[in-house]
């Protein structure tokens, strides 16, 4: 049974958790809403609100080209982390006719293999599988990015220190792996 049920109280909980800071009311300011207002799918609810708030990021599989896709996606991971995690000089090569993705990841390399099925949608489960390695430079720093499947397209990655999360999602009301 979910302890929190409107979107005051899952900011609040977030800030106290240290997961978000969730900037002071405004005009828009929705605290009083249930967290159904932002879809009946809560696990998607959470992701709407984390990339709101800034930790979160959805995955969007469709783009316009790979290069660009693939920028774009992992310079919102490193804006989502605050810049506790930088991913930079993205590139794609073949390497022994298999696609390939480099990346410098706080400075180090990381060479992924990956398997597109189109010139238009990039490989989510690469993102899936390196999601671990995309970890803050400071190894005292718990924060990591979580995978969270929502019934939506895609999935979404929350930047949180995983106890932290796990809280959250518990008291959501929602389950996860």
């Amino acid at each position: 049974m979910a302890v929190l049920t409107t979107v005051g109280q899952v900011a609040d909980r977030a800030s106290e958790l240290g997961i978000a800071v969730v900037a002071g009311q405004d005009e828009d300011d929705l605290r009083d809403q249930p967290v159904s207002c932002y879809g009946e799918d809560l696990a998607g609810a959470l992701l709407s609100m984390m990339e709101e708030w800034g930790p979160g990021v959805r995955v969007h599989p469709k783009v316009d080209t790979l290069l660009t896709g693939y920028r774009e996606l992992f310079d919102r991971l490193t804006a989502s982390s605050g810049g506790a995690v930088t991913i930079t000089d993205v590139e794609l090569f073949e390497e022994a006719g298999d696609e390939r993705i480099r990346m410098l990841v706080n400075d180090d390399e990381l060479v992924w293999h990956l398997e597109h099925r189109s010139d238009r949608y990039i490989d989510t489960l690469m993102i899936a599988e390196i999601a671990d390695r995309l970890t803050p430079r400071d190894s005292t720093d718990p924060r990591v990015f979580v995978d969270i499947a929502h019934n939506g397209e895609g999935f979404g990655l929350i930047f949180a220190d995983p106890a932290a999360l796990s809280i959250l999602l518990r008291e959501l009301g929602i389950e996860h792996a």
